[in-house]
């Protein structure tokens, strides 16, 4: 996959997410690469958005930028972590006997589903009056959807099963994620 066809590909999720899907999965896709040119530099807006947008709608950003500072740092961090791990997950749905090939289709899957959450979530950072829009992050699970048939070789039959199970799995790591976070924030007095 090259540079162009990672970004053309996320884009064209947003308008025809299957056809996207089906040309995604007819190619071959190297983790380390997706991860580098796509997922980290969305990461790394992410954490500038959020670090940025307390900054500069806080009435006092001075007073609070140790705070401010560990938000950012952990936001790319989880993020990063609920990646892996969310691969993990989804890799034990693929129907592929080589387990490479599993990690591989779980976490081109995962990667690209996860750019609406990623998007709206740095919008919502920098513009905090507008963070009731995070709720379009949840397109994230319909490319999620749409993507489990040509990704993980799942039949259209048993697509929806197989989608609550990952589902379910997915906000129940989101969820000790989140509570790891907020433990850690309270045990560093923020």
């Amino acid at each position: 996959m090259t540079v162009r066809s990672i970004y053309k590909h996320s884009l064209q999720l947003f308008i025809q997410p299957t056809p996207a899907w089906e040309s995604i999965a007819i190619q071959k896709n190297d983790p380390k690469k997706l991860f580098l040119i796509l997922i980290l530099p969305l990461l790394v807006i992410m954490a500038v958005c959020n670090f940025s947008g307390y900054q500069l709608f806080e009435p006092h950003p001075l007073q609070h930028i140790n705070m401010h500072l560990f938000s950012a740092i952990a936001t790319f961090l989880f993020s990063i972590l609920s990646i892996y791990i969310s691969t993990l997950l989804v890799s034990k749905f693929a129907h592929f006997e080589n387990k490479a090939e599993r990690f591989n289709r779980a976490f081109t899957l995962v990667a690209f589903s996860f750019i609406p959450g990623i998007l709206f979530n740095s919008l919502a950072f920098l513009i905090p009056t507008i963070n009731y829009l995070t709720i379009l992050g949840l397109f994230s699970f319909y490319i999620l959807y749409k993507g489990i048939t040509p990704m993980l070789s799942i039949p259209n039959d048993k697509k929806s099963g197989y989608f609550t199970f990952i589902l379910i799995g997915l906000l129940s790591i989101y969820a000790v994620l989140g509570a790891f976070f907020i433990g850690i924030a309270s045990l560093l007095g923020f």
